[in-house]
């Protein structure tokens, strides 16, 4: 942006201010009543008054905490107070936009993930009338405890800040948060504005309730909180206009209902750049005006964020470098860590690059102080000063709906100020004053004059003059003394107008040093001197010339830069490009088509044409824009895995209930995993991802494509039916869990079937009342309380109406029985056991209730219930007409689900063709998607291994994995990617070892490894306030 200079008069107009600080007018008066009358005017100033706009000898008039008039050439008021400010500058003081203020007494210790926690129990008598789960409390009010004291507000204020919005930390609803004015005193007046928003996170924070422990459980207690306070809402007006008796009073909803309809702003915290989309998504749900709390991380998604234009409160947490100073060291830090170190400080740049608006915070930051020098980083890497500005001033103004009061140095406005001796993002400049409501605080005391220049100095008694030579800063300088052209060595001071100085006597023939003091001003100088034997006389000093920097203290430091482009993901094996889908077309390979009759091709080829199989036969011809030799290779459709757990963030199982189909593992994909990749050198294409076993009814499952590189809404499987995590045995009874395990219901095998039961019949009443409710005329509707719409039971009607299908982790002969019992009581049957390891007992059952068997290979005895496993099981399901597939629950055995197929033929004598049918057509069947994938055929999506042997050997290795046409895993490119992040690892060290050098601070520790889940995983994910990526 263009740097105007403004020499005319500026006038800038605004209404003058109802929110200047004034007296509480409620207060108790005991005593006299005190006034407020402060009138002055800052002249010979530099003033920013916006970013972009500079004025020189500038006037600044504020009376009373108000900014009476700004420009240039001012006359000053009568009665207003001059104090010149020669040589400062003046901005805008800055906004923290998100400042933690949390409430005194909070509840710690949150409840350990198994204790019973029932969203029907009565609640403590204490509490109130609240929601049921408290970490969602959005009927608390911060402006009730916002109390800043001294130390506080000092801290603040000489960082630059004059206002913050501030709030709680604690819980995933945090309640209604406040602007303050950022000095010391209670809430009724320091406060400029009152419920500003909600603030929103996925952390439970203190919460004494188990549940959520997972990512996913803390997103659909959200969702149903919303849903409960539109129907709390609605309810109650309709109870109102019509006279009847309204449903339950709770303060929670009806603080969230009055939100939602004054569509209050809400501000979600998030940790990485996949919450953001997360949070966008439930923000369409229930049409929520959204700010999100950065993480650092948005660069590395700039396409998925900008579509979404997210508003961002960022912060400026650049990680320390890498501590890689010996090769121990080195061999902690991943190159993920070395890959975030180099590129975070681009960050913002790279956010304005795309259009997406900020406000920077010091939130996340250990040392505040780095606040300042980390934006003047970011600056270093390319954004703009002026962009810089607005983000700690206009913008966070903006965005609070403060920019009427605050924001800008303009008539009208609180003289919330900031006071420097030159430009702000200067490394040199220095933070001297802050104004709150036009009252000064000092940060850094100015010298009153800039003695800095070349001086004579002359001693009574001595006939030489000698030379002074002072620089440095104006607030710190230097001296250097010079007689008969020779250096003479002196310590030297000034504070203000006091001078003190000494040197040794030496060159002038005395022993000893001499001490002068005296007083100095920017153009003479005199005091007295004390000579070594106690002799007192005078002396005195005339600045010849001003201080002119050299070449050498103005030189610039050369600009950083990133020494990587951002890969997809950045991490190892990253795609610098998004993969292209051209047309291919494979040759002379042995095709094992996988299809319903079997068939296999010799010297084969398939065509690939706009992400479908286009053609599949001998000697095709196509000009396709690339034809591959398979000879002597294999070719297969991709592998599907049933059961998996890669690619989830934060909690595999929301075990805190023994119900929880709300959770959706669709709505924490974690796209980055390195699985994702590690898969697809095995053959992988597809994975089924599963709710851990921790509940007899767990959550929603997702059906992905292994789309490397894609965000998380491009690797789900486009148009898959729905499906649901249920659970049988040990795990969900948690019989074999330890003496800290035993309060959740069911404890036993029978409860297991008792409490699905009893969460059927409950949503076929929830279908009958939305239905009654559903019929209803509109007279009728406006006099009826309606129902209160269920994420949990919305789920369980959808499996009795077989729009949602159940996979269920099982083993034991007795219990599969009776769940397969219990759909046909409900008129539905069950698609999948997996695992099923005692399936072989009840084959012939399983085959005429109509399921499907995903099996292991040949797991057995690790644990009491699978003592009856043997490796023959897949094969004898197989061999009753049980569609069988084999599956890993295991993120290394899904890189060889081809071997574990292969045991079907050495344990089972399957045919080798059936045994391939168990990774790839028989999932796709299960899965409900054999119409576009698990076989070779044409128009199905061409999801395509080429294996350099025999697709069942333990020697083959995978060669190229297509999905969707795509070519995904090349074994040539990942050679090149090995070398290619092996060189770039080099380079990032050297880059961290010259940091470290250079004199910057190493990382204490290297970040924490990201979590691989197993199906009985289960801990608390969500406690405390800030989520860890």
């Amino acid at each position: 942006m263009k740097n105007f200079v403004l020499s005319v008069i500026i006038v800038l107009v605004a209404p003058l201010s109802i929110y200047a600080q004034t007296p509480v007018q409620t207060a108790d008066i005991d005593g006299l009543r005190i006034k407020e009358n402060s009138y002055y005017a800052l002249t010979d100033i530099t003033i920013v008054p916006s970013p972009g706009i500079t004025i020189t000898n500038g006037i600044l008039i504020i009376k009373n905490g108000i900014i009476e008039n700004v420009g240039a050439g001012l006359s000053v008021p009568k009665g207003a107070t001059i104090r010149s400010a020669k040589g400062m500058w003046v901005y805008a003081a800055f906004i923290e936009p998100y400042m933690e203020m949390n409430r005194k007494g909070a509840k710690t210790g949150p409840a350990n993930v198994d204790e019973e926690d029932n969203p029907g129990k009565a609640q403590p008598l204490d509490r109130g009338a609240k929601y049921w789960n408290e970490a969602i409390r959005p009927e608390k009010n911060i402006a009730d405890y916002a109390n800043v004291d001294a130390k506080t507000a000092e801290e603040w204020m000489s960082l630059g800040f004059g206002a913050a919005h501030c709030n709680a930390t604690d819980g995933i609803l945090r309640g209604h948060s406040a602007i303050v004015l950022m000095k010391e005193g209670s809430a009724s007046t320091i406060t400029l504005r009152q419920s500003v928003g909600q603030w929103m996170s996925l952390r439970k924070g203190n919460s004494p309730n188990p549940y959520p422990s997972s990512m996913m459980g803390s997103i659909a207690l959200l969702r149903q909180a919303f849903y409960d306070a539109l129907w709390y809402g609605k309810a109650h007006s309709i109870a109102k206009m019509s006279a009847i008796t309204p449903p339950e009073i709770n303060s929670s909803l009806e603080a969230l209902a009055d939100d939602l309809d004054k569509k209050r702003t809400f501000f979600f915290e998030t940790n990485n750049e996949h919450t953001i989309v997360r949070g966008d998504k439930i923000a369409k749900e229930f049409s929520l005006p959204i700010t999100y709390i950065g993480n650092g991380f948005e660069y590395r998604r700039l396409s998925s964020l900008t579509p979404i234009k997210p508003t961002l409160i960022l912060p400026v947490n650049f990680p320390a470098v890498p501590d890689v100073s010996t090769a121990d060291r080195a061999e902690d830090i991943s190159l993920e860590d070395l890959l975030h170190w180099d590129a975070a400080p681009a960050n913002p740049y790279r956010l304005d690059s795309v259009g997406i608006s900020f406000s920077f915070t010091t939130r996340s930051l250990k040392n505040k102080s780095d606040f300042l020098p980390n934006i003047r980083k970011a600056i270093s890497y390319g954004l703009s000063k002026e962009k810089a500005l607005a983000a700690l001033t206009q913008q966070p103004a903006k965005m609070l709906g403060i920019a009427d009061i605050l924001g800008s140095v303009e008539k009208g406005k609180i003289a919330n100020l900031l006071m420097t001796d030159g430009d702000i993002f200067d490394e040199k400049t220095s933070i001297y004053s802050t104004f709150v409501a036009g009252k000064e605080f000092t940060v850094k005391k100015n010298n009153t004059y800039d003695i800095r220049g070349k001086w004579t100095v002359a001693i009574e008694t001595i006939p030489q003059n000698f030379t002074v030579k002072i620089s440095g800063e104006r607030n710190n300088p230097r001296a250097k003394m010079i007689a008969n052209t020779k250096d003479i060595n002196a310590d030297f001071s000034y504070t203000n107008t006091s001078v003190q100085f000494s040197f040794s006597g030496d060159s002038l023939g005395y022993e000893g040093k001499l001490r002068a003091s005296g007083t100095m001003d920017s153009l003479s100088a005199k005091g007295t001197i004390i000579f070594p034997d106690n002799k007192r006389v005078s002396w005195t000093a005339r600045r010849d010339s001003a201080f002119v920097a050299s070449t050498k203290d103005t030189i610039q430091k050369p600009k950083p830069t990133v020494l990587h482009r951002t890969l997809m993901p950045d991490s190892p094996f990253g795609l610098r490009d998004k993969p292209v889908q051209k047309s291919v077309l494979l040759k002379n390979a042995k095709i094992w088509t996988c299809s319903a009759n079997g068939e296999i091709i010799e010297k084969g080829d398939v065509l690939i044409a706009n992400g479908k199989i286009a053609a599949v036969g001998t000697n095709l011809s196509s000009k396709a824009d690339t034809v591959i030799d398979a000879t002597g290779k294999h070719i297969t459709p991709g592998i599907i895995d049933e059961h998996s757990h890669i690619a989830i963030e934060s909690g595999v199982n929301e075990g805190t209930h023994a119900v929880t189909a709300e959770v959706r593992i669709g709505d924490v994909l974690q796209p980055d995993d390195i699985n994702i990749y590690r898969q697809l050198a095995g053959g992988v294409t597809s994975s089924h991802l599963l709710h851990g076993s921790a509940n007899p009814i767990g959550g929603q499952l997702q059906l992905i494509k292994l789309r490397w590189g894609s965000d998380a809404d491009n690797i789900k499987f486009a148009d898959a039916e729905g499906t649901i995590k249920f659970a049988l045995g040990e795990n969900v009874k948690q019989s074999h869990w330890g003496d800290n395990f035993t309060s959740r219901y069911p404890q036993t095998r029978m409860g297991v079937e008792e409490i699905m039961r009893d969460g059927f019949q409950a949503a076929l009443e929830y279908e009958k009342k939305m239905k009654e409710y559903d019929g209803m005329s509109a007279k009728d509707k406006a006099n009826s309380l309606p129902p209160r719409r269920d994420i949990q039971l919305d789920i369980l009607l959808e499996i009795l109406r077989s729009k949602r299908f159940i996979h269920c982790h099982s083993y034991v002969q007795s219990e599969i029985l009776m769940l397969m019992r219990l759909a046909e009581e409900f008129n539905f049957k069950i698609q999948n056991f997996t695992h099923i390891l005692e399936g072989y007992k009840l084959a012939s059952e399983m085959a005429k209730h109509g399921t499907t068997a995903s099996s292991f290979a040949d797991w057995w005895a690790y644990k009491f219930e699978v003592y009856d496993a043997i490796p023959q099981n897949p094969a004898i399901l197989h061999e009753q007409g049980v569609v069988t597939s084999i599956n890993s629950d295991d993120a290394e055995m899904a890189r060889r689900l081809n071997q574990e197929a292969g045991k079907a033929v050495k344990y089972g004598k399957v045919s080798e063709t059936e045994a391939l049918k168990m990774v790839t057509l028989n999932p796709a069947i299960q899965l409900s998607v054999q119409d576009k994938t698990g076989s070779l055929e044409k128009g199905k999506d061409a999801d395509i291994v080429v294996w350099s042997s025999h697709p069942l050997s333990n020697f083959a290795r995978v060669e190229h994995t297509f999905v969707d046409g795509i070519m995904y895993f090349d074994r040539t490119t990942d050679e090149k990617m090995r070398l290619r992040d092996k060189n770039l690892r080099a380079a990032l060290e050297q880059k961290a070892i010259n940091a470290l050098s250079g004199g910057e601070s190493p990382s204490p520790k290297a970040s924490r490894k990201k979590r691989q889940y197993d199906c009985e995983d289960i801990e608390d994910e969500m406690q405390g306030e800030e989520l860890l990526d």
